[in-house]
């Protein structure tokens, strides 16, 4: 719509100035030119009475000089555009004519390419559209195939024509600025097509400077497209169910994945095309080129692009999905945290082995914390929305989790309230945009805890399942698939919000996971007819208790009746099948299961009549509900194998001791660093928007940075009045001044990097800066070493892609390059990438990371007064603090950050307990609240504030901070014994003080 707008205002205008305005001078003066008489008058300067010669001759013929001088320019480009030639535009007088009518011109052949057409062509019926009747209530409730075929009906165009990406091949006198104009009427729109075909090209090289374009490069022009023809076929007809009927499948084959993560799809998994697999290598592949190669392809690097364009794979390589991959590191967040309890200071916490860490930082890239949350919103708003209206909950079929939305298909039609959106007529489709529903403001029991994930679809969605709706799930195909399947399902219910109150019974599977993951939700038994006769009992127990509150089924009971119980259903995965009378037994539970809240999941021979999961390989699977209707293919969601090992060793490390810290090592980036530079007062200089991107000769030509000194103090001035970040925001009291001598700083504006805290950058153009770019500079200041490769940096940058044919991390340190410039002596501040070597950095870049090891020293017990105060004011807030969720950047920052943690709170404790021993408390209280800042969950920095409110004797100080701890780590929080301690010795040392 946008373009046919912008398009028939082209047109609009050029009528006019093209034929408006010469008719209305025709009308108006006539004959431009003089008559005699007049150029007599003219000549011997007879005086004009009335303006008669000025208004109907000279002003006139200006007016058609000046439209001829749009008109002719306008001409020489409507030619070229029709036998598509560019011009040149090399006449100075014209040149802006020129440009203006080849915008117009492109307007209106973009108008009449594509929306004329799109608007007013009757469109073909496509192949893949169904027609979909109402679902009725008494329908099978495994009718997912079905639902989904609903949706996607809703939201296509009934007739949409296939796009193709509008292809430009250059020829000789192209230039993007002219290809800006011609297709988009916006020549400042020329750097999207410069990101849009930063890969190789057909000669082998590579488009790297936007001045230079070769004949016979191919570019594409992103958001610009032409219409395939469509063969027309007949909509087939699904006439709508009724009670004696089963819904019919459509007449076309459904679409068939084919195992990609992602497609063209709104997901986060969307690759660069529609159908294009996500291209997810294993963690520690090596490329097998030097670094200083040119990249044959790569990603955007701006702010923009980057989060426009980002393709986050849906799964890891082995085949966890993102939303369980949250889950999992959820777990693992929470044991880290007990693992920082536990330390004591001078101590460092386990951290993983390489390999296992590169499976983290994988599990980072792929994990989607943002999609649980959506989720767990969506389903608590709909119970409170039940309990408080007096309705009875909708049956679930299933869930579609994507970036743009979160679907529910439900099972029969129902009326769902705001924020949910009806996606088709017959209401059994509806949809949440992400952030819309809001956690309740009471608690809740959710209403369908087993709901989880099976894997992934085409069009880049995590697709769940109700198991409890489902009543009987049966996992056919490749044993070990199979089993990886169950697991995963499992491990789902361990560590999914809305199976709190879930109760799993696993048979058969010893190695599972989720048992170590959540000892009370996941039970192991290996008594099958023990399990048997528990689950008829249980059976028997939730019929006799649904009849007391005079409910059909759980789903009523958990509106209606949740004064007393949760109704959490029983979920019992079998990996090996009974046989005999047990088999037995076990199909007559799974008949009288349905509404009650209990299901089985097994592995092999079908267990009952039921849904199932046909597994072919990793990467295929198909869901089967067991009526007439096609299937519904995905990629299955996979925990097994190799990767299972090496999430087994991740949550294992946390189960290891913490170890002695060597600060001198910890801080060797000081030994790696480089000779300061002597310096005047001067600027960097920074490149303006006009600069190339390709490389200058001073850059080619430096050498890079000889090895350094190491820096006595902080390389920046951190002002007196610099806000402390601190946790009891209503506390009457602050910290007292503390006389801090003011720091070196250099004598040209370097750039710095601060990390303790919300993430910034001092002495940069941050508008400038692409998104990723601070990041980069970040990276390679925290290797601890004076150069670092580049396979290194994209690795840990961009694992997803990580290899030969990638190299983003060139890409964005050649636009960095040109963005911070040189030092005052013409060195650059980040040097070309050496072959030998990788990529260095000015020895004066630096973070607020290395200027804290720098004033605490390899001895924090020796450190002096002023360096540890200066030290604790560089520390703004939690480390790394404000980065983006779901973009996956930063990703590679778990090891430092902890280390950051660590160092903060021993600084914290050192500082304390010295303001203690010199009744300085205030001072005491600015550390230990510097501490809970820097870890708000960790009770260390709250003991510290605890210790100093006894030592000074003061009640009131020691009854706050202990309410405001708990409001922070949780009132039902266990905590440490250490803390547990510290208040109990309280009651002994502090007089007056009340019990608790």
């Amino acid at each position: 719509m946008k373009k046919l707008l912008t398009g028939a205002g082209a047109l609009l205008l050029l009528t006019g100035i093209l034929v408006g305005i010469p008719a209305a001078l025709v009308a108006l003066a006539g004959n431009p030119f003089p008559t005699a008489e007049q150029w007599h008058a003219i000549v011997t300067l007879t005086p004009d009475y009335g303006n008669v010669i000025m208004f109907t001759k000279i002003l006139p013929l200006v007016i058609w000089v000046l439209w001829a001088a749009f008109a002719i320019p306008f001409l020489v480009e409507l030619v070229a555009a029709m036998g598509g030639r560019k011009t040149t535009k090399k006449v100075a007088a014209f040149r802006g004519q020129q440009k203006l009518a080849a915008g117009l011109i492109a307007a209106v052949a973009v108008m009449f390419a594509g929306g004329v057409g799109a608007l007013s062509a009757p469109a073909p019926a496509s192949a893949d559209s169904y027609s979909v009747g109402t679902v009725d209530a008494s329908a099978s409730p495994l009718d997912l195939s079905s639902a989904m075929a609903m949706v996607q009906a809703a939201q296509m165009p009934p007739a949409a024509p296939e796009q193709q990406q509008v292809v430009h091949q250059v020829v000789d006198g192209d230039t993007l600025w002219d290809l800006a104009v011609q297709y988009y009427g916006q020549g400042e729109r020329f750097v999207e097509i410069f990101n849009a075909n930063l890969g190789v090209q057909p000669d082998g090289q590579s488009l790297t400077d936007p001045d230079l374009l070769l004949p016979g490069w191919q570019l594409s022009i992103p958001g610009v497209y032409t219409q395939a023809p469509v063969e027309e076929a007949p909509a087939p007809s699904t006439p709508a169910p009724t009670p004696d009927e089963s819904v019919q499948a459509p007449t076309t084959d459904a679409p068939v994945l084919d195992g990609a993560e992602g497609g063209a799809g709104g997901g986060a998994g969307g690759g660069a095309g529609a159908g294009e697999a996500t291209d997810v290598r294993g963690m520690g592949e090596s490329i097998d080129r030097p670094v200083v190669e040119q990249a044959p392809a790569v990603d955007d690097v701006s702010e923009t692009a980057d989060e426009a364009d980002i393709a986050i794979p849906l799964m890891t390589a082995g085949g966890i999905a993102g939303l369980l991959v949250a889950g999992l590191l959820g777990a693992l967040g929470a044991r880290r945290l007990r693992q920082r309890r536990k330390r004591v200071k001078g101590e460092r916490i386990a951290l993983p082995e390489p390999e296992v860490a590169d499976l983290e930082l994988e599990m980072r890239m792929v994990e989607n914390p943002i999609g649980v949350t959506d989720v767990d919103n969506a389903l608590r708003t709909l119970q409170a929305w039940a309990e408080d209206n007096g309705e009875q909950l909708p049956e679930l079929l299933a869930v579609r989790v994507a970036d743009d939305e979160v679907a529910l298909y439900l099972a029969a039609p129902a009326d769902l309230p705001e924020p949910f959106e009806s996606m088709h007529e017959d209401r059994t489709a509806w949809i949440v945009r992400p952030g819309r529903a809001q956690a309740p403001d009471r608690p809740t029991v959710s209403p369908y805890p087993a709901l989880a994930t099976i894997g992934t679809d085409a069009q880049g969605g995590y697709v769940l399942l109700d198991l409890e709706q489902i009543g009987s799930l049966n996992v056919t195909g490749d044993e070990e698939i199979a089993r990886g399947m169950l697991n995963a399902l499992a491990c789902e219910f361990a560590t999914n919000p809305w199976s709190d109150e879930i109760q799993v019974t696993l048979v058969g599977l010893e190695d599972a996971l989720a048992r170590d993951l959540d000892r009370i939700r996941i039970h192991q038994v290996a008594d099958i007819p023990a399990l048997v006769r528990n689950l008829r009992a249980d059976l028997d127990d939730r019929r006799d208790a649904l009849d007391s509150y005079g409910v059909g089924g759980v789903l009523e009971a958990r509106s209606r009746a949740t004064d007393i119980e949760t109704w959490a259903p029983h979920i019992v995965i079998l990996a090996e099948t009974p046989i005999g009378s047990l088999r037995d037994d076990l199909a007559d539970l799974v008949a009288r299961m349905p509404r009650l809240g209990i299901a089985t999941i097994a592995q092999g021979t079908a267990l009952a009549a039921g849904a199932t999961v046909e597994v072919t390989s990793k990467e295929e699977a198909e869901y089967r509900s067991g009526g007439a209707l096609p299937p519904l293919p995905f990629r299955p969601q996979i925990l097994a194998g190799e990767e299972l090992e090496l999430v087994r060793s991740l949550f294992a490390t946390t189960d290891r001791e913490a170890q002695p810290v060597d600060l001198e090592q910890e801080h060797a980036h000081a030994a790696a660093e480089a000779e300061p530079a002597e310096t005047t007062a001067a600027f960097v200089d920074v490149a303006t928007a006009e600069d190339e991107l390709a490389p200058t000769a001073e850059e080619t030509e430096a050498d890079a940075v000889p090895a350094a000194e190491p820096v006595a103090t902080a390389a920046v001035e951190i002002p007196e009045d610099a806000p402390v970040a601190v946790v009891d925001e209503s506390a009457d009291e602050t910290p007292a001044e503390i006389d801090v001598p003011s720091v070196e700083v250099p004598d040209w504006p370097a750039p710095y990097i601060r990390l303790l805290g919300p993430v910034d950058a001092l002495n940069v153009d941050m508008d400038a800066i692409p998104g990723r770019g601070i990041e980069f500079l970040a990276f390679l200041l925290l290797q601890n070493t004076p150069s670092v490769p580049g396979a290194l940096v994209q690795k840990k940058l961009w694992p997803d892609t990580f290899s030969k044919d990638n190299n983003n991390a060139r890409q964005l340190a050649k636009q960095l390059r040109r963005i911070l410039g040189h030092d005052p002596f013409g060195q650059p501040l980040l040097p070309e990438g050496r072959s030998s070597a990788g990529f260095t950095i000015h020895n004066q870049i630096r973070t607020d990371w290395h200027d804290f090891c720098d004033l605490i020293g390899p001895d924090l017990s020796t450190t002096p007064n002023e360096n540890l105060i200066r030290a604790i004011r560089l520390v703004r807030g939690q480390p790394f603090d404000g980065l983006k969720r779901r973009l996956a950047w930063w990703a590679w920052r778990g090891p430092i950050e902890e280390t950051m943690r660590a160092a903060i709170l021993d600084a914290a404790d050192e500082l304390t307990h010295r303001a203690l021993a010199t009744g300085k408390f205030d001072d005491a209280r600015f550390a230990a609240r510097i501490a809970q800042s820097a870890d708000r969950l960790n009770e260390a920095g709250w003991r510290l504030e605890i210790e100093t409110a006894m030592v000074a004797g003061d009640v009131d100080a020691f009854n706050t901070i202990v309410d405001v701890m708990f409001e922070v780590v949780g009132v039902d929080a266990e905590i440490d014994d250490v803390t547990q301690q510290l208040l109990d010795d309280a009651h002994e040392k502090l007089s007056g003080l009340a019990a608790r």
